[in-house]
């Protein structure tokens, strides 16, 4: 059995993640702010993605870690909330990449979460990987292209030779 560890797996992503993963056989652990108690499938660990804390262990010969912490956009974009988004985002995968350089036994594959919006708005043509990077001034989105940037530097930053990071 493989134990994946997802970190912010509490949200609409995690969840549905959770459930297949655990259908599929895995040991899965969610790492949350706000634990409701493990069932028989899904353990839940406190942690507060800032710090190294005593969930670090269950990081410990872990298949993966999953990576999908971060404050919704669905909300106004107040000098709080983008605050709110943009540390979330960013201090999750820091500590996360400090605690896997603390381990014995690291995961063998970190994946963590990013966003398209770091590509160019378009209606008029389809974007995948290979399309223009930057913000437009129609779509309004300097700030998620900011905290895509920042997101990635956190990630890429991140030392963990022994873990492939995807």
């Amino acid at each position: 059995m493989k134990r994946i560890i997802l970190a912010g797996g509490s949200g609409f992503i995690g969840q549905a993640l959770a459930r297949r993963l655990v259908d599929a056989g895995h040991d899965v652990v969610v790492l949350t702010r706000s634990p409701r108690g493990s069932s028989e499938k899904v353990r839940e660990v406190a942690w507060d993605g800032k710090t190294v804390g005593a969930w670090k262990s269950e990081l410990e010969g872990a298949t993966a870690i999953i990576n999908l912490s971060g404050r919704s956009v669905n909300c106004r974009y107040t000098p709080e909330n983008r605050r709110a988004i943009m540390e979330s985002r960013v201090f999750s995968t820091k500590v996360i990449g400090e605690a896997i350089a603390q381990t014995k036994t690291p995961p063998q594959v970190w994946m963590n979460a990013s966003t398209a919006t770091i590509y160019k708005h378009a209606i008029d043509v389809a974007r995948d990987e290979t399309g223009e990077i930057g913000a437009t001034s129609e779509a309004n989105d300097g700030f998620s292209v900011e905290v895509a940037h920042a997101w990635e530097a956190a990630f890429n930053e991140a030392r963990a030779p022994h873990t492939r990071k995807i």
